[in-house]
């Protein structure tokens, strides 16, 4: 895998679709893994065959990995002030669903996303439409509802939102808390809605009461040690608002078996997701989409 297939959101700009093709015929059913906040397509194709996207391949899914606007290959850092939150639900989220319709044509995706990477497949598909109809299932891990910040969330909040308008970007790499840099106006946006606990657009778009809309299999997955970044009920606060009967949460901590209390990468990244984790995604979704 060397190089990306690029797809343009319209409103112009490129978005480096990666692919990690299915050992033998392709099933139905392809998967869209869409990562968070400052990371980039290596969260989910790892590095060799380590990625849950290349396990996820080895067992049939035709599997794709975008790079939201601003990260990896996609767009440019320049147009920072220019792009916010929800320019990844309305633009990035249907241009890579798009690319991957038209590029493999599949019946139907699953989207499979971490974190900020979750909410925006969930709020892509409350908007409606068909492309978001083209998604039949969701598998989202460490994505929180916003139904307000806990004592040591606000603050933190509220630096990193005045630290991204006075540098101009989120300095993750420099603070050692990821491998991109998050745009100004992007992160602004999302520490301004889960400061208000609310998802407003700029035209009024209430993004999380939307999500009642959603009425395809979820799985929502929390980790039992994450407690500043997306604890376990505001997980399941998001699963609660979307729309439909077949949900399924589940807390991966040792209160629930797990060998550890997953902290907010871990339980998607770490040896011990690909031996506990990793298993469940892969039954939830040939249960589902056999």
């Amino acid at each position: 895998m060397t190089a990306p297939l690029l797809v343009r959101a319209d409103d112009g700009v490129e978005l480096a679709l990666w692919h990690a093709p299915p050992a033998g015929p392709p099933r139905s059913t392809a998967v869209l893994l869409v990562h968070g906040t400052f990371s980039n397509r290596r969260f989910f194709l790892g590095a060799g065959e380590r990625g849950l996207a290349r396990v996820l391949a080895e067992r049939g899914y035709d599997a794709w990995v975008p790079e939201l606007r601003g990260h990896g290959r996609s767009g440019a850092l320049g147009r920072a002030q220019q792009w916010h939150f929800e320019d990844w639900i309305r633009r990035d989220a249907p241009a890579v669903v798009a690319g991957v319709r038209d590029h493999a044509g599949p019946e139907r995706l699953v989207w499979i996303g971490h974190s900020a990477g979750g909410v925006i497949g969930l709020a892509f598909a409350g908007q409606g439409g068909p492309l978001a109809r083209h998604v039949a299932g969701f598998v989202v891990a460490g994505a929180p509802a916003p139904l307000g910040l806990g004592p040591a969330q606000r603050p933190l909040a509220l630096a990193g939102w005045l630290i991204a308008r006075l540098v101009g970007r989120f300095p993750a790499r420099a603070l050692r808390i990821g491998p991109e840099d998050e745009h100004a106006g992007v992160f602004g946006q999302w520490m301004r809605w889960n400061l208000q606990r609310r998802w407003l657009g700029a035209d009024g778009t209430d993004y999380f009461a939307n999500l009642s809309r959603v009425t395809a299999p979820v799985l929502a997955l929390a980790g039992g040690g994450d407690r500043l970044v997306a604890p376990a009920a505001t997980c399941r606060g998001l699963l609660d608002a979307c729309g439909g009967a077949d949900h399924k949460f589940v807390r991966c901590g040792r209160a629930e078996g797990f060998a550890e209390n997953y902290d907010h990468n871990r339980v998607l990244v770490s040896r011990g997701a690909r031996a506990e984790v990793w298993p469940l995604i892969i039954a939830w979704l040939e249960q589902r989409f056999p």
